[in-house]
Order: C-alpha cells, then structure tokens, then sequence
C-alpha cells in the first residue's frame, strides 16, 4: 500500500494531500484544487477530467485533454491507494411492496408483489402463500439470517451421497411408510388442485335453493416436499362462505388416505343453501395414519376455492319457466 504523506495545508488551514507529487500539478494548481474542495488523492480520483479542467480553467494551457494524457486521475487513485476495508457485514434491506384486491368479505381476489431492487413482478389470481413465499425466497439471501453455526437449531439431516444406499427401515409389506413429522412438512407440501361447485360431476357455478349442494375437492402430496412413498390420512372439511358476511355455511367433511404424488378426489353433497353468492373453504388436516383421536395434525391448511350462485327461484320453476 502506498506510503501517505504528512497532509498539506491551503490558506483556508484545511489539510490537503501533496498534489504536486502528480506530474503535471506544480503548487499554484494544487492551492486551486484546494481552493476548490479537492483536499485529497481520494477526492482527486472521484473527479473527471472535464471537472478539474473546469477548476483550473483560468490557467493557461489547462485543457481536460491535456490532464486526461497526463493521467492526474490514475496518479491520484495510485497514491490514494485500495479503500480500507470494511470493519463488518453491512446490512441493507430488500424492500417489497404487496397488494390485495379483496372480496367484499376480505377474501383475496388477486395478488401483486413488486421488489423494489430488481424491479421484478408477479400477480396472480386469489392467495398462494407458496408462490408469495417462492418470490420473496429468490430475491432474499437468506443464508444471512442464519444464526452462527454454535447457536444454531437443528437443522435438516446432511444429505446422501449419491451412491450410499438408503437406510432400510422395518417395516412390514403391508404397512406404508411412517409420516414425516410436523417441522419437515413445508408451506407447499399439499397441493389443493380444485375446489368448486358440480352437478353430475360436471362444475356448475349456478344451483338453486331446493337442491342440494355438491363440491368437488381434488388434493395432491408434492413429492419433493414429503417422505417417498409415505401414507397420510386426511380430514378435508368443506363450506361455503357467504360474501359480504363472515358467516359460513356446512357442506361436509371427507376422510381418507392420501400418498405422494397420487391426487384424491372427493365429491361432497350437503344441504340446500339460502340464495346468494358464496365462496367455497376448505380447511384440510394432515395426520399420520393410525393415529389417535386426540393427536393433533401434522399440517393444516384452508384455502377459498370457487364462486358459487345460488339461485332464487327452485330448479322445477327455472325448468318450467325455459320451456315457455
């Protein structure tokens, strides 16, 4: 690192670097550049030569070609030496901006997220807590977070080699795979692929006030979110939520087993609703197979599905009233 000089003092007594250590600047054009502010190597090196030339302008022979050719810039960035370096991780923000369009009862219509620093954008229709927390994961370097190795939790087991085999774990051929527990099942590890209104397994977003109401869930396990191979049972309860109003409405609750990969379908009927405009919910528990009735669920989660209209009139009246 280059050897600094003992500063220099203008007439205002403000210490300067020793500009005249720069071929091409004697001591009238370094009392100028301080005259000017440029007190140091550094400042110098921050400058164009259209700058300095603008400096010195009065005196003759001055041009910002002739102190390019000399290189002042590079003479003074070489005296200036490296900058030090930093004492720590600097800390900054990743600044996001999100918006909701909602329903009239607070439900999420369309999502928009914008990140400032790159510029970068999504939307899509209704909530999808996946793809939020996908776009906020790319954008923020989250191993700065992570705490020092010695106040660290535990963390995810190391990974496999790619030749070591997987441990074999006993268990008879008739009995699935054990459920992974609650902390290693993510955000993303269910899929709800429909929810919405049918009538002879075909979606219907308009029934009537006489008719019973049917709802069509189809679930799906992402595999590379859950153990391979491995068996859940599920409790999927059904409703339907009026709009403008918090109250929801009972459709049913399916049961069953679901496993990686392999979606499950369920049609539920329940009883006929008032007429309105409702939003369907589901709110699906995931529970490791065999498990007691007081064993709370591994993963839970409600989504909002379909619109669906009911009509005023009873289905005989509309039937009756087409016929005309």
């Amino acid at each position: 690192m280059p050897q600094r000089d003992h500063p220099q003092s203008n007439h205002a007594g403000q210490p300067g670097d020793d500009f005249c250590k720069i071929t091409g600047i004697g001591p009238v054009r370094a009392q100028r550049l301080w005259d000017a502010g440029i007190l140091t190597y550094h400042d110098l090196g921050k400058r164009t030569p259209e700058e300095i030339a603008a400096v010195l302008t009065d005196i003759a022979g001055m041009s910002a070609e002739r102190i390019a050719s000399q290189n002042w810039i590079g003479q003074a960035r070489d005296l200036a030496g490296p900058p030090p370096e930093p004492s720590g991780p600097r800390q900054h923000y990743a600044a996001f901006h999100i918006e909701f369009l909602l329903e009239s009862d607070n439900s999420v219509r369309r999502t928009k997220v914008h990140h400032h620093q790159t510029d970068a954008n999504d939307a899509w229709p209704g909530w999808n807590e996946e793809r939020l927390l996908s776009f906020l994961r790319d954008r923020v370097p989250l191993a700065v977070a992570q705490r020092p190795a010695d106040n660290a939790g535990p963390g995810p087991p190391p990974a496999r080699a790619p030749s070591e085999p997987p441990a074999a774990v006993p268990a008879s051929a008739s009995q699935p795979p054990a459920a992974a527990p609650s902390e290693s099942l993510p955000p993303s590890f269910l899929a709800i692929e429909e929810l919405a209104p049918v009538r002879d397994s075909q979606i219907s977003y308009i029934q009537h006030i006489d008719e019973p109401i049917s709802v069509r869930l189809r679930l799906r396990i992402n595999p590379d979110d859950g153990p391979h191979g491995a068996a859940f049972e599920c409790a999927a309860k059904i409703s339907a939520r009026k709009l403008g109003s918090h109250e929801r409405l009972p459709v049913g609750t399916a049961h069953g087993s679901i496993r990686g990969n392999d979606p499950v379908s369920y049609e539920l009927t329940g009883q006929p609703l008032p007429a309105g405009l409702y939003r369907l919910v589901t709110t699906v528990d995931i529970y490791p197979t065999r498990h007691s009735p007081q064993e709370p669920p591994l993963y839970s989660r409600t989504v909002f599905g379909d619109l669906l209209q009911i009509a005023d009139a009873p289905a005989h009246i509309q039937s009756a009233s087409k016929g005309l």
